[in-house]
């Protein structure tokens, strides 16, 4: 068995973190705590689970503590978790094999990160490397911090067999402001050292996001845009779609088909391929919108949008077309999906 060190840092996150300590119980796990300045109970939670707690004065760098919390694990193999993201169950042989097939690669985790949106529950799905050998990988930036190899070695990633629960977007408006503002400074900080980076326009539009502020997003996308995000890169998805939806909400849908070009690139994401159909309807051609709306019927990948969303809109476009038969089947296909549901009202009165 390859042994693995679960390394959290945490401050001030009591409740989470014994969610976090929690879901690690059922499997062998070495846990590493790393505390950077409670004020509650976190210190007292962590003993609990683990002997392994340690504290580390914060100096405005993630990095740093991940790296002094990885420094005091026993095995070479860590798994790096923030308080606020739980375990999923997993398959202990099939982490294991993933790891011997893949002795110096970076494991990327299936992060699900939940949040709130007009009193609706919404999930966003990503990938983060966050599996890795410290051997050969360390942590740098100061804040939105990335693995990079040890030496001359050529990093390469593959999909882990992890999932993990996200909520760090669900706390309290004050948390999440006190938050946004710690991390807009730090990326201000960032940005002075690397003003051509997209990457780090993209976390500013997203610490505006975390305030709900999504017109002091909307500037940061736009200059993250001007950047050309790589296509590879895992926050490009998340990007377009937000940029895309805070442009639509404000009726610029000529400004939103920037995103276009991307559409091959994310053929897979029933999200990205709704959003461009939505783009065309706003536009005003359904006929182009229509066969992304098919397309991301069958799409393997979705988070944030709704699942029945690809069935709801091919229902109101054969609607718009006043093919009601066609559009009733497709509504009545989405189940108790709320749109759909006043579309089925609609075709019967």
């Amino acid at each position: 068995m390859i042994p693995i060190s679960v390394c959290i840092i945490t401050k001030n996150e009591a409740d989470n973190l014994t969610k976090c300590l929690e879901a690690l119980k059922p499997y062998p796990f070495e846990i590493v705590v790393t505390d950077t300045g409670s004020e509650d109970n976190s210190l007292e939670i962590a003993r609990r689970y683990t002997d392994r707690v340690y504290e580390f004065k914060w100096i405005d760098d993630f990095s740093a503590a991940r790296n002094f919390c990885i420094s005091h694990a026993s095995h070479n193999m860590i798994l790096s978790l923030d308080t606020d993201e739980f375990l999923r169950p997993l398959d202990w042989d099939a982490l294991q094999q993933a790891m011997e097939e893949h002795p110096k690669s970076l494991g990327a985790i299936e992060l699900f990160s939940y949040f709130d949106v007009a009193g609706e529950t919404k999930c966003q799905a990503s990938r983060l490397e966050r599996l890795f050998n410290r051997r050969y990988y360390h942590f740098t930036n100061p804040i939105h911090e990335f693995l990079i190899p040890i030496g001359r070695l050529t990093p390469f990633s593959y999909d882990a067999p992890i999932s993990v629960d996200h909520v760090g977007y669900q706390a309290s408006e004050e948390k999440l402001k006190e938050k946004a503002m710690r991390d807009i400074d730090l990326i201000r900080a960032e940005i002075k050292n690397n003003p051509e980076n997209p990457y780090l326009y993209f976390q500013l539009g997203q610490s505006y996001m975390l305030m709900r502020d999504h017109a002091g997003a909307l500037p940061w996308f736009r200059k993250a845009m001007e950047l050309h995000p790589m296509p590879g890169a895992d926050y490009t998805l998340i990007l377009l779609c937000n940029y895309a939806d805070i442009l639509l909400d404000n009726n610029l849908a000529e400004e939103a088909a920037n995103i276009l070009p991307y559409r091959d690139s994310f053929a897979d994401s029933k999200d990205f391929l709704c959003l461009c159909g939505r783009i065309y309807l706003h536009m005003g051609q359904p006929l182009k919108a229509l066969p992304e709306f098919i397309q991301a019927l069958s799409a393997p990948k979705y988070s944030l949008e709704n699942p029945c969303a690809p069935s709801y809109y091919v229902g109101l476009i054969y609607e718009m077309f006043g093919k009601h038969d066609i559009a009733r089947t497709h509504y009545e296909n989405c189940g108790e999906y709320p749109p759909a549901i006043e579309a089925l009202k609609r075709l019967n009165s």
